[in-house]
């Protein structure tokens, strides 16, 4: 995994059951700096993490952390 798929990934363990927005995880899951820079920094190693099967994306659109899968 990436450093990036990494931070995801804890930010998401944090709340486990819950489900997140994409700009959310890009703007919670690392410094307020870092994100201003590139609101965008997310979309590669979330869709890297939904190709494992990490990440899943639900019914309403919200990313979740796949309860099959070892992370």
């Amino acid at each position: 995994m990436t450093v990036e798929e990494l931070v995801i990934v804890e930010f998401m363990q944090q709340s486990p059951e819950s489900g997140f927005s994409r700009m959310e995880i890009a703007r919670k899951a690392v410094k307020r700096k870092e994100f201003e820079e590139n609101p965008r920094w997310a979309d590669a190693p979330l869709n890297a993490l939904m190709d494992r099967k990490v990440v899943v994306l639900d019914k309403a659109g919200a990313f979740r952390l796949n309860p099959d899968s070892r992370h």
